[in-house]
């Protein structure tokens, strides 16, 4: 850890404060107040004075932005500083200074960085003081990356920029599109990401050394921040000095499990070894996709005009690769196979994992790189093609009972993703509850989960509790530009326990669960409350793996609702209109069985439209799936020939009312969902929120199945496929003559 000596207070005094005349009135003495007490109300003013006073700089940006050059002469002054005007009046950071001055926004500008930070803008700034920048060139040097710890040292041009960027652009948070500027007390908790990337698009966290001093702070682990001169307010953002320069790890999961296997300090070299004997290293350095940026850069995904809203919905501007491993540690192998970790070898492991009777279908020999191979099924288990963060470990919106607007709201009734494993798919488990106290991996408790019950957990048995994935600051967890190391203490396995305890639960996934470009590219659960994407139809230019758009007239999008009372499972929906036709791939089955499939859909917009439903094994041949789904058709319908009826205080009666809406094909919304945040208005209770029936039909766990939505109606231009969730439901749960399937 670097140690910070504190410089004096660069902010006291009237730089420190807020001088405008307009948030002076605010305060009901007319004092100014130290930034120290400020509370979130005086930065909400704060926030909506930017708005009012800047908007000439608005203009100048937007105008800047047809020259690529951001025009500093129009510019309306003020007495505030600018985050950029601020950092040249204090000596400390002139060095930082001169390297912003140097550094363009990106390849196709010429506008330095230091334009923008004097310009309208939401900026957060982890500046680094002239002795933290020396600290990273002596760092260089040690490296052997440069003879002497000075700028003029570097070998060639190309290297310098390289650095100078590596340095200038992680140091600041763009907050701009979301209008979010973090101060100290709004920092992520431990281990989490900040909701906004750096400049350089790449996540950094928060971390707390010292557990006895909570203004502790480092930034991406070894970045300390002043104690005195943090949460400085400047006009277009904050200020925080460093003493250290942010540099992000560039080590991709293959690089690094390529040099964990022969560096036994690094606490997982057993299954850095195991990845490495099943071929996965070069699949497993994939960053971003090469292709869809060169086209992304030409130009040759032109945002969409939305006619409904009337505003322009965003292409992707990455198609990242990602990925999870959950590793068991060396201690573990160690204390199973009685070696240390350096003397353990791949065929010990293949001899543990056939002593344990897993996997015994698989074929047992040395080709590991095979999807039938024992021990490339054990390893690809513990590997998703999702680089999940600790904050999306548990995805929590709007279940019931849980507040996503309070920033201390902690778990309540369990959420749960059911993500499908690399190699030979299979479906891997991650669980959050109240009584869990923690996310874990294939956790199967019994809930309460009758109709006047909480849905909370019961009971857990030992069998059953999971494994537990620890997130504080001892974990060790590890992150990558591409992915996230998650050690573990207890090996984890698709048991035909697991498979079981599977079989017997309803797979509920949001729409974008099934899509792990969503999570690898920063789509899931967005803080933003308008945020929208939509994805090209050209056949040479599709986003997803999963997910195909079968029409040129398709326009394809991805709406975040957040904040918007939607009532939506997680939030989010898929919505297609025009001429739309598409396909997406199912996640597998745990076990041969004959499965219901269910989609959730919204009946509110008088958008929405009919479509025509398929499925089956052979994505070219898929057969519909009885008469097409009218989307408009709610309880809330003329004549509510669905047969849904509010619920009662008589759960006989209600129970008979779900069998009416099951003989029609329909189901009501899950008990789970709310649309407000903390309120009490579940789907269930919503006439406008029902599950449509679409399929009943045995599903294999070797056999993909895929999904067809097709349009069946004529005025095509104005009606709308809308899909929040789907829901992968056994007979055993849905037909259970002993237990009914609960309404949750």
């Amino acid at each position: 850890m670097v140690e910070l000596v504190d410089t004096p207070d660069l902010g006291s005094g009237a730089e420190r404060r807020v001088s405008s005349s307009l948030i002076r009135r605010t305060h009901s003495k007319g004092r100014l107040m130290d930034k120290k007490i400020w509370d979130n109300d005086m930065k909400s003013v704060l926030r909506k004075c930017r708005s009012l006073l800047l908007p000439c700089i608005l203009m100048a940006v937007l105008f800047s932005a047809c020259s690529e050059e951001i025009d500093t002469t129009a510019r309306y002054v003020f007495t505030e500083r600018t985050v950029a005007s601020y950092l040249v009046d204090h000596e400390q950071f002139s060095e930082y200074v001169r390297l912003l001055q140097e550094q363009k926004v990106s390849e196709v500008t010429e506008t330095s960085v230091y334009q923008l930070l004097t310009a309208y803008g939401y900026y957060t700034c982890f500046a680094p003081t002239n002795q933290a920048i020396q600290l990273y060139l002596d760092s260089l040097v040690i490296k052997g990356l440069i003879p002497q710890a000075n700028w003029d040292a570097f070998p060639d041009e190309r290297t310098k920029d390289s650095i100078r960027s590596v340095l200038v652009l992680n140091s600041i948070l763009d907050g701009t599109k979301d209008e979010m500027v973090f101060y100290t007390q709004e920092f992520p908790k431990v281990n989490e990401d900040f909701d906004v990337s750096t400049m350089a698009d790449r996540k950094i966290s928060a971390a707390y050394p010292n557990k006895n001093d909570m203004d502790s702070i480092c930034i991406d682990g070894i970045c300390p921040i002043s104690k005195i001169n943090r949460d400085i307010e400047a006009l277009n953002g904050c200020i925080h000095q460093v003493g250290y320069v942010i540099n992000p790890s560039n080590e991709t999961l293959g690089s690094t499990l390529h040099k964990y296997g022969v560096n036994n300090e690094s606490k997982i070299s057993v299954m850095a070894r195991l990845v490495e004997a099943c071929g996965l290293i070069d699949t497993l350095s994939r960053v971003r996709d090469e292709r869809y940026e060169k086209l992304y850069r030409e130009g040759a995904f032109p945002n969409f005009k939305w006619q409904l809203r009337s505003f322009e919905i965003e292409q992707p501007e990455h198609r990242k690769y990602g990925f999870t491993l959950f590793a068991e540690k060396d201690e573990f192998w160690e204390r199973e196979l009685g070696k240390s970790s350096k003397e353990i070898t791949t065929e010990d492991i293949v001899q543990w994992i056939s002593s344990h009777g897993y996997y015994p279908d698989a074929v047992n020999d040395n080709n590991y790189t095979s999807e039938n191979n024992l021990l490339n099924q054990f390893v690809t288990y513990h590997l998703l093609p999702a680089r999940i963060p600790v904050d999306k470990l548990g995805l929590h919106y709007n279940e019931k009972g849980y507040n996503y607007k309070n920033k201390s709201a902690t778990p309540t009734i369990p959420v749960w993703a059911h993500y499908v494993t690399m190699g030979k798919r299979r479906l891997l488990r991650i669980w959050e509850s109240a009584e869990s106290q923690g996310p874990y991996l294939n956790r199967f408790p019994k809930l309460n989960n009758g109709r006047q019950e909480d849905y909370h957990e019961r009971e857990c048995t030992e069998e059953n509790k999971g494994i537990f994935i620890a997130t504080d600051e001892e974990s060790g967890i590890i992150k990558l530009i591409n992915s996230i190391i998650y050690p573990i203490d207890e090996p984890l396995v698709y048991s035909n326990h697991v498979r079981s305890e599977l079989a017997k639960v309803r797979l509920r996934y949001d729409a974008w669960e099934l899509q792990h470009e969503a999570m690898n590219n920063d789509m899931r659960l967005v803080t933003r409350t308008d945020r929208c994407w939509h994805f090209s139809s050209d056949p040479d230019k599709q986003y997803f793996e999963n997910l195909t758009v079968n029409s040129k007239q398709t326009n394809f999008m991805l709406l975040s609702g957040r904040d918007q009372n939607w009532p939506n499972y997680q939030g989010d929906e898929v919505l297609a209109e025009g001429v739309y036709d598409i396909t997406i791939t199912l996640p597998p089955v745990p076990q041969q069985g004959i499965y219901e499939i269910r989609m959730g859909v919204s009946t509110y917009s008088g958008t929405r439209g009919i479509c025509q439903v398929y499925w089956g094994p052979r994505k070219d041949q898929l057969v519909a799936q009885g008469i097409p789904v009218n989307m408009q058709l709610g309880g809330n319908s003329e004549n509510n020939i669905l047969g849904w009826e509010r619920d009662t205080d008589d759960d006989d009666y209600n129970a008979e009312v779900d069998k009416k809406m099951r003989n029609n094909g329909f189901m009501k919304g899950p008990e789970y969902i709310v649309a407000n945040a903390g309120g009490r208005e579940t789907n269930r209770m919503n006439a406008g929120s029902t599950r449509r029936i679409v399929v009943r039909e045995p599903m294999s766990p070797d056999v993909t199945y895929y999904m067809r939505f097709k349009t069946v109606q004529p005025d095509y231009t104005t009606k709308q496929l809308f899909v929040d969730y789907l829901e992968l439901c056994p007979k055993e749960v849905y037909d259970n003559p002993v237990t009914p399937e609960d309404i949750w």
